[in-house]
């Protein structure tokens, strides 16, 4: 498969090989093409990230990718051919390695990298190879690889406006049946909406959203067969996971029911966080935040873009446990997102028909950005001013972000302690932000799940000194959970004296001699029985009845070195020592 690679001195990786091919032959040979021909192995931050955002899914088809990448990186790290270049930003990876000799970058259909390329338009002349389920194929630059693989127009079941339903409606104890002939009774209402209503069934593991009539178009249900297709089943994600059909009608989906209220019902100011949370400090609404965006992430990997990104279509049930609701409006593919929110969704797109294009992850790059925000200001829009214009539209079109990196002038931020979180964020998260929302600028997902991960990190490791930069409004009298840094600190010091002492070499354990040996030459050692571990003798030219010089295995009698034994018997082979597990990545 990969014989045309062999001619290369080095190969730009891309993660979405990892995750596409872990499971079969294909990858063994990738990697057995590395260390049989000494190539060199190129990667950024954003390999990593994009690895740690599939291990956190937890996802039952993704259980080959984690023994993969420790096949890979023990392959590459003991050899010294893996390298990283430090950035998760697209252009400023390839800007490192585009003047790298014979080189060639590897990457698939559905991968983010060659996405960003293409929307970036970022100039690439080196080989690019493409790896699909037909094969490898290699293009001499990029441009070659785009003309090859235009990105797909818009769907046109996205113009077709007719019904597959029909009067058939399913309610309470009616059968439903999937694709699969699985039946599924509708025993209890759970909820309703302005699409269908929400079943539980005779199935525990799953619920029924049954549409309303005059809601399935085939745009809609061409992208639930997608979505199933995907097979996806964390519980974390409610996507589809079987069609379903009333009397020979498609009438719905089967999904994971989530856990928790909504992130809108939770982070809506100091009242309703505190409330449903009262325990809670930054380091749990860092968390919240991170999860959030590794699971976009996720769906990104799997040629998925959320859309309509927005704090009621997401569950919380804890800092670490989140569920992504009403995955059915998502674009997949060239099958697009009609709805959006005006708030969390790029101006750019504003007044577009959601229907009539595909979004780009540029685009998804803004609600993601938009989510950080409100995340980490407990539900404040980045754009609500105060004593500002008449409309948070307004404050939109004209960037009106209040919010300065020298903290010159809080005259125009919502009071209540808002200020002060801004003050308290680490200053990478803050420029990112005011580029952001004050200048325009975008940065792609994992760079702002990177910069959430290093805040999280710098909160678990206790480096602020102030008590006040852990709470969930600084500087406020709200009541709040506090800690006590000295004595986190202190146990953060045991906890590593405790890892060094237990990394530390122990001396070899001294040889023992014991005196007290039996002066037969075989002990019993059945265990239970009167003549338990009572010695036996025999003459010297006696032997255990068995056919050659070992005892049976169905023999009671070990032997031992007594004084008696006719031959010495050897001294016990010392077992090789374990090989260390690799745990770690780079």
């Amino acid at each position: 498969m990969f014989e045309g690679l062999s001619k290369y001195l080095s190969i730009v990786l891309d993660y979405s090989v990892v995750l596409e091919y872990s499971n079969g032959v294909w990858f063994d040979e990738l990697v057995n093409l590395f260390n049989d021909y000494g190539i060199d192995c190129y990667v950024n931050e954003s390999f990593k990230s994009l690895h740690k955002c599939v291990v956190a899914q937890q996802d039952a088809k993704d259980k080959h990718v984690q023994a993969a990448m420790r096949t890979l990186m023990q392959t590459l790290l003991t050899t010294n051919r893996l390298h990283l270049v430090n950035t998760n930003n697209t252009e400023h990876f390839i800007e490192q390695v585009k003047d790298l000799n014979e080189s060639c970058l590897l990457t698939t259909n559905k991968s983010i990298f060659a996405k960003r390329l293409v929307e970036k338009n970022v100039e690439y002349n080196h080989d690019v190879a493409i790896l699909s389920p037909k094969g490898l194929k290699i293009y001499s630059s990029l441009a070659e690889m785009i003309k090859d693989n235009p990105t797909p127009a818009v769907s046109g079941l996205a113009k077709n406006n007719t019904f597959l339903d029909s009067d058939a409606r399913a309610s309470i104890d009616d059968i439903v049946l999937s694709t699969e002939g699985d039946k599924f009774t509708l025993v209890k209402r759970l909820s309703g909406g302005a699409e269908g209503m929400v079943f539980t069934t005779d199935n525990p593991k799953y619920v029924a959203k049954i549409y309303h009539k005059g809601v399935i178009t085939p745009l809609r249900w061409a992208k639930l067969k997608k979505l199933v297709a995907l097979g996806i089943t964390s519980p974390e994600f409610c996507v589809p996971r079987h069609l379903l059909y009333f009397r020979g009608v498609p009438v719905g989906y089967t999904m994971t029911i989530g856990k928790g209220t909504t992130l809108s019902n939770v982070f809506d100011g100091p009242d309703a966080i505190i409330e449903q949370f009262p325990d809670w400090t930054r380091l749990d609404v860092c968390e919240t935040l991170l999860s959030l965006i590794s699971k976009y992430i996720y769906l990104h990997m799997h040629d998925v873009v959320a859309g309509d990104i927005q704090l009621k279509n997401a569950l919380i049930y804890t800092s670490a446990t989140q569920y992504l609701i009403d995955m059915d409006s998502c674009q997949i593919g060239n099958l697009p997102c009609p709805v959006g929110t005006e708030e969390f969704t790029d101006p750019r797109l504003w007044g577009r028909d959601f229907s009539g294009f595909v979004r780009t992850l540029e685009d998804e790059d803004y609600s993601i950005a938009m989510l950080v925000f409100t995340i980490l200001f407990c539900g404040l829009h980045p754009y609500a001013t105060r004593n500002g214009a008449e409309t948070l539209r307004e404050e939109i079109l004209n960037k009106n972000f209040p919010y300065r990196l020298d903290n010159s002038n809080t005259e125009h931020i919502p009071v209540g302690g808002y200020d002060h979180i801004w003050e308290y964020l680490p200053e990478r998260l803050r420029v990112m932000l005011y580029k952001t929302f004050r200048e325009g600028k975008s940065y792609e997902a994992v760079c702002w799940r990177d910069a959430v991960q290093l805040y999280m990190n710098e909160l678990e490791n206790c480096v602020y000194d102030d008590p006040e930069a852990y709470k969930l409004f600084p500087c406020e009298n709200y009541k709040q959970a506090v800690i006590n840094v000295d004595e986190i600190r202190a146990m953060l010091e045991a906890k590593k004296a405790r890892a060094e002492k237990g990394a530390e070499p122990r001396p070899a354990p001294e040889k023992k001699s014991f005196t007290n040996v039996p002066t037969g030459r075989f002990v019993s050692s059945s265990v239970g029985t009167s003549n338990s571990f009572r010695p036996v003798r025999f003459n010297d030219d006696e032997k255990p009845a068995t056919t050659d010089s070992k005892p049976s295995s169905n023999s009671p009698f070990v032997p031992l070195s007594g004084s008696g034994s006719s031959k010495p018997v050897p001294e016990p082979v010392a077992a090789e020592p374990k090989k260390k597990k690799f745990f770690g990545l780079f």
